[in-house]
């Protein structure tokens, strides 16, 4: 029933597409102008060299549709796509794709690890005529495709797709740790075929994953790099996907989606850029400076990735006004050398050592400001300044002692055992604002014991009430 179901509602879907389809038919792809290079191509795909001449690709025969602006063609190529694996291209909105044509010759599978897909293990010398390789593509999509020429007037060579290697993520851009596709897929007729995932980093390269249709295995396998193997739709696309379950830094670079069949291959290219943003903290948390003292500033900046990252600091005197370089309040700046965790990731440090603090430096901000590919803006951390007064005994004095005196007689202790009492007092401290706290009253007590009190500057967060101190 629910089977049943879903095949009727399916089938009300593509009756009501059929019907908008054939009300408003979608427009004809625009032709795409190439550079036809003289110099045959290296073969799957790749640039070939030579003087390269004007040229036109036409999709769909609607000679009437006209070419984005550019010289006039020397040569028209007239391309009969079936699985519309060009078409995408030339159909606005998108932008003119760059296009580039090299004549090539067929190769049968080179791959070392696997048996040729052709029985006579040569090139099919019977597909005749004369051969292409277009590699053609936008920012959002891309294809690679192995044209076999026809025949054809002076000036127009008439061609048909045979293999078409594409994609719809030329380039990605992924979060270090978080799972991504690289989608690649091909359309050509039934028959087996062999695919092949390539890396290739910093000059180096190597096999992530290999699949042969014909026994349905994976002679290579990569950790961390799985195959996401679509069936065969109806358009005669096969999708060939390969997902990485967390790619890392070293996962970073360019990769190569090839697809081999008996009568040639051809491949397209992808390039993914891993990146991380930096994770900042400023270390004192709080910092409070005593008059003609110094302070150093920490920054720390880890977990970044790639490597380029500017770290600079800022003052703002007396917490307002705009941000400066802290060039008159600053003796003595360094930064640290980079630091690569496991993972692939970079840290470094950068230190600032202020001057002697004076009284005209009590509530400045100091800003530690990150810079880094991976930030949509500059990332900021602070922290004020708070002047600590000296600590003189003589002028700290309790205004408001507590209502309930209790003896000392009445506490229970065991003899010669150490003990503290608290009880909530306000003090008054000079050169400071007052500030509520806990303290000690000295009234409590009936015999000789010394008392400390501990105090620290006003605070904007301290409530009325206070903040407990000790004693000993």
């Amino acid at each position: 029933m629910a089977a049943g179901l879903r095949l009727l509602l399916a089938g009300l879907f593509w009756s009501q597409f059929r019907v908008e389809f054939a009300a408003s038919p979608p427009p004809s792809p625009a032709p795409v102008r190439c550079a036809l290079l003289e110099g045959e191509g290296r073969g799957g795909g790749l640039p070939g060299g030579g003087k390269a001449r004007p040229a036109l690709l036409r999709f769909g025969g609607d000679a009437e549709t006209p070419p984005e602006p550019g010289p006039e063609p020397e040569v028209t190529f007239s391309v009969s796509d079936p699985w519309g694996a060009l078409t995408p291209l030339g159909v606005p909105p998108r932008a003119p794709p760059s296009c580039e044509l090299n004549p090539t010759n067929p190769q049968t599978v080179s791959a070392p690890w696997s048996r040729p897909l052709h029985p006579d293990a040569r090139s099919p010398q019977a597909a005749g005529g004369q051969w292409w390789v277009a590699a053609v593509g936008t920012p959002q999509y891309s294809a690679t495709a192995l044209l076999q020429g026809g025949t054809g007037t002076e000036g127009t060579i008439t061609a048909a797709v045979s293999l078409a290697v594409l994609t719809n993520t030329p380039t990605l851009r992924v979060r270090v740790g978080s799972p991504t596709h690289l989608h690649c897929a091909f359309a050509a007729p039934p028959s087996p075929f062999i695919l092949e995932w390539r890396h290739q980093s910093r000059g180096a390269g190597r096999v992530l994953l290999a699949y042969d249709s014909s026994t349905a295995r994976a002679p290579r396998t990569t950790p961390g790099a799985e195959l996401l193997l679509g069936t065969r739709d109806g358009d005669g696309v096969t999708a060939v996907t390969l997902r990485l379950v967390r790619p890392s830094p070293g996962d970073e670079g360019t990769y190569i989606c090839s697809v081999f069949l008996p009568h040639g291959h051809t491949q397209t290219v992808l390039q993914l850029d891993v990146f991380e943003p930096p994770k900042v903290t400023l270390s004192p948390k709080n910092l409070v400076v005593t008059p003609g003292t110094s302070a150093e500033l920490q920054c720390h900046v880890s977990g970044f990735y790639p490597l380029d990252v500017t770290v600079t600091w800022q003052h703002r005197a007396g917490g307002s006004g705009p941000s400066r370089s802290p060039r008159d309040t600053v003796m003595d700046s360094w930064t640290s050398g980079h630091r690569q965790a496991a993972d692939g990731t970079y840290s470094r440090t950068a230190a600032a050592r202020l001057i002697p603090a004076r009284p005209q430096h009590h509530g400045d901000v100091y800003s530690c400001v990150v810079t880094h590919t991976a930030l949509a803006k500059p990332m900021r951390v602070s922290v004020r300044l708070l002047l600590a007064a000296a600590r003189p005994e003589e002028e700290t004095k309790v205004t408001s002692p507590p209502k309930n005196k209790i003896p000392l007689k009445y506490l229970q202790t065991p003899q010669n055992s150490p003990f503290s009492f608290q009880c909530l007092a306000e003090i008054t401290v000079t050169s400071t604002p007052a500030l509520s706290t806990s303290a000690l009253n000295k009234e409590f007590f009936t015999q000789k014991c010394s008392v400390s009190v501990w105090w620290c500057p006003h605070k904007p967060d301290l409530g009325v009430g206070g903040r407990e101190l000790g004693a000993n």
